[in-house]
């Protein structure tokens, strides 16, 4: 049963990102068609109560950016959230990131890392796997505060109150309007962009195109080195169409590291590799890995919890296929830290080599001083 959800999963994201559509996708576009107009009509009947008052955005205490997205998928949004965090907190501002914690096991408002404690809940499982990625790049020199409520306006102020919290770096929530921003950025992966261009379920888009009236600037995340030209023509089209101010960010390898020991790993030494994941776009983070021959990967379902037999199957896999490193990223490493000390220790049979698993960390570029220039912020 696990095997055809993840399949079927695999063909509505496939047929979500899908362009143009053929006729042998008909079939799955009339199944997926009245679903879609229901969600559609819900979406656009909540948006006009609320241009037209009869439901009201609520102000928080505290200065709110909101990092968001018009799609599903992995579009990149918490480097991106990690990355206002840290800038904001080099320039003296008291911050907090606020995510809903999807995945996670938490209810209520959670404080995740405040200042003065550092990391109070150091549980992926607990957290969700982007939470406490986020959490775990916090430094002494970027220090931040991360929380977590599934209502964003009270924990906002929870944050504010508690924390002595300015800003508010809000990781997701475009859709959630209970919460009024004061920056709204978009973000694109400028490979796939809107897919087939329809709402869910039938296509990748979780608001009409339309609503992006609403934010303030548009980002496209550019993970694969597209040629800078072909980028720029697409941002200037946005720009001029949307009439809204669009910003580049590129992402890219920044180093490796051994998830068991922390210790960096220079990239000129990875070789043979076998990758997995549990992340929204796989193949984008399989591509990374190529350059360092890719002998394998396995991947699972979006923020999917591991087991300690996950990755012992993982490695007996990868060593199969004569792999001298595994590698997983960053917001994987977060979830599987605990299981790999016991088994390189004590499962791994003595006769077979040691393998290193490490964690991919990527570096976003985004000029963030260009676009809170024109801000409130």
């Amino acid at each position: 049963m696990k095997d055809f959800m993840k399949n079927f999963k695999e063909k509505i994201t496939g047929f979500h990102y899908k362009k143009p559509l053929s006729f042998l996708d008909l079939p799955l576009f009339l199944i997926l068609l009245i679903p879609s107009v229901f969600y559609s009509f819900i979406i656009i009947f909540k948006n006009i109560l609320y241009t037209i008052g009869l439901l009201k955005e609520g102000k928080a205490k505290a200065k709110i950016i909101c990092v968001g997205n018009l799609t599903t998928g992995g579009v990149g949004k918490t480097p991106i959230v990690i990355e206002f965090c840290k800038y904001l907190s080099k320039k003296g501002k008291k911050v907090s990131s606020l995510s809903r914690g999807y995945g996670g096991k938490l209810k209520g408002i959670n404080i995740i890392k405040d200042f003065n404690n550092g990391i109070l809940i150091d549980n992926a499982n607990l957290t969700g796997d982007e939470v406490q990625l986020i959490a775990k790049n916090s430094t002494p020199e970027a220090d931040y505060a991360v929380v977590t409520s599934s209502n964003r306006l009270k924990g906002a102020n929870y944050a504010a109150k508690n924390l002595n919290v300015e800003i508010i770096i809000m990781d997701d929530g475009f859709s959630n309007r209970k919460i009024k921003k004061d920056l709204t950025l978009l973000l694109f992966d400028s490979k796939k962009f809107i897919g087939n261009g329809f709402l869910l379920p039938l296509g990748a888009l979780r608001e009409p195109l339309v609503e992006i009236k609403r934010a303030d600037g548009i980002v496209l995340i550019d993970k694969e080195s597209l040629d800078p030209a072909a980028l720029q023509k697409t941002a200037d089209y946005l720009n001029k169409k949307f009439k809204k101010p669009v910003y580049i960010s590129k992402f890219g390898i920044d180093y490796f590291y051994n998830i068991k020991t922390g210790e960096k790993i220079e990239n000129h030494t990875i070789k043979d590799v076998y990758g997995f994941s549990a992340i929204g776009s796989p193949k984008q983070f399989y591509n990374y890995l190529k350059p360092f021959n890719l002998l394998g990967e396995k991947s699972f379902n979006d923020h999917y919890l591991y087991t300690e037999s996950d990755i012992q199957n993982i490695t007996v896999e990868a060593l199969k296929k004569g792999a001298k490193f595994i590698i997983t990223t960053e917001k994987d490493a977060v979830k599987i830290k605990d299981f790999i000390h016991n088994y390189q220790n004590d499962k791994t049979p003595k006769s077979q080599p040691e393998i290193k698993i490490l964690a991919m960390k990527l570096k976003a570029e985004l000029d963030i001083e260009s676009i809170l220039k024109n801000s409130n912020i």
